[in-house]
């Protein structure tokens, strides 16, 4: 089985000259890769999945986390996210939405078993259109905590995408020791092409990578306004001050884990913070994704070992009834029947074959020397208690060692029956 991961290929449109990329994108296909090699996946079965293509994949048969954000900017492109081919076994975890769902999307959502939630407003969003969904946060919270050497060696301030207004109230010593880094790049349209060149997005994967090497690395203090800086510097137990003028509903997880400073909260921001420990929250969201993922790897494995079985059987008991029922001559003007047989399950279809195919008929009696009580809204009467009756038709569908009793009984009565064999039909004297 291969284990795919979002590729960003982002899209481009004609009309736009250049198309704002963000290495926050990528950052988090790093963390669902780094989970793969956690569960022993080899890299040769990590596969890129394009985020912006999964309804129409085509592309190697894997299980793929899905854990992306989609709002109105990508309707404006050419988009097309969810629900996903069927050649992905999608495990949906820590997903953003910011527009409304297409009645499409929600059905997909409903089946999948539970829809793992970036943030709070995700959560809420999807219960209200009646979707299981519960809160994860973002995978790149389950990035590895740096090393105490790695720690030692950290020396550096970065300012990577610092709100720009922060910069006045900043002590002089962190704003001359800062060295401003920006995670935004942009991308021009040299043509007519609806997405950035595969090999741009690649490479953008590698600066991702790179990027989280570097603050992992020399990182003292990092402030930022970015959701995809903060996040994994809270994991590799990089101090982190999250700044910005508004916070959206995409931090409705971060604000739970470390302070958020808006500016009528500057003047409270702490320029000296310690990392956050935050080891027992990672062991659990490391622990449903694993599980998750192999649940979904174990059931497609599954599918494919019965995929082009033909059955044994053609046919299972309701159909077998049905069949048997359409072939017998009843009268088409109304006349009671009783059920000879109605321990057996097939007395149950046999009912339910007679209400939708027959409805002139009405059921008056169950009939079965081993059941007391009542069958399907009346009474079960003995064999012995058949003279008793009208001259309704009996219906046999007695198992096999009573047939031939039944049968038997029936004709010495000279009683109107059916005796059904599967979808065979044998019938006497029927009005």
């Amino acid at each position: 089985m291969k284990y795919g991961y979002m590729f960003y290929q982002k899209p481009l449109k004609p009309e736009m000259k250049t198309r704002p990329v963000n290495l926050g994108d990528p950052i988090q296909s790093c963390a669902v890769k780094n989970l793969y090699r956690e569960m022993g996946i080899r890299e040769e079965d990590m596969i890129p999945v394009p985020r912006y293509d999964l309804e129409n994949y085509e592309g190697e048969e894997c299980v793929c986390v899905i854990n992306s954000a989609s709002n109105y900017e990508e309707l404006a492109y050419d988009s097309h996210f969810m629900p996903p081919s069927h050649r992905i076994h999608a495990v949906v975890m820590s997903l953003h939405l910011h527009r409304d769902l297409s009645e499409e999307e929600a059905a997909y959502y409903r089946q999948c078993g539970g829809v793992g939630c970036r943030d709070a407003y995700t959560v809420s969003y999807l219960q209200s259109l009646g979707i299981d969904a519960y809160l994860t946060g973002c995978l790149t919270l389950t990035l590895p905590r740096r090393t105490q050497e790695q720690a030692r060696g950290a020396d550096k301030v970065y300012l990577l995408d610092a709100p720009a207004d922060i910069m006045r109230i900043m002590p002089r010593e962190i704003r001359e020791e800062g060295i401003v880094l920006t995670n935004i790049e942009r991308y021009g349209n040299p043509g007519n092409r609806n997405r950035i060149s595969v090999e741009d997005a690649y490479e953008e994967h590698r600066k991702g990578e790179e990027r989280l090497s570097l603050l992992r690395d020399t990182a003292r203090l990092v402030i930022t306004s970015k959701l995809h800086v903060a996040s994994p510097c809270l994991a590799m137990g990089i101090p982190v001050i999250l700044a910005k003028n508004h916070f959206g509903e995409r931090f409705g997880f971060i604000d739970r884990l470390i302070p958020t400073y808006t500016p009528e909260h500057y003047p409270e921001i702490n320029w000296n913070p310690a990392p956050v420990d935050i080891e027992t929250e990672k062991a659990r969201i490391k622990e449903l994704f694993f599980h998750k993922v192999r649940a979904a790897a174990g059931r497609a494995e599954l599918e494919k070992m019965w995929a082009g079985k033909p059955p044994i059987y053609q046919i299972d008991y309701h159909t077998a009834t049905s069949r048997a029922v359409e072939k017998i001559p009843f009268p088409q003007n109304g006349f009671p029947y009783a059920v000879w047989g109605v321990v057996l399950s097939a007395a149950y279809y046999l009912e339910e074959a007679m209400r939708k195919q027959v409805p002139q008929a009405e059921l008056t009696a169950g009939i079965d020397i081993a059941v007391q009580g009542e069958y399907c809204g009346v009474g079960v009467l003995k064999p012995d208690e058949i003279p008793n009756l009208p001259m309704d038709t009996v219906i046999i569908v007695a198992a096999p060692s009573a047939r031939e009793q039944a049968r038997e009984l029936l004709l010495r009565l000279n009683r109107p029956f059916v005796l059904l064999r599967g979808t065979e039909a044998e019938w006497h004297n029927l009005p």
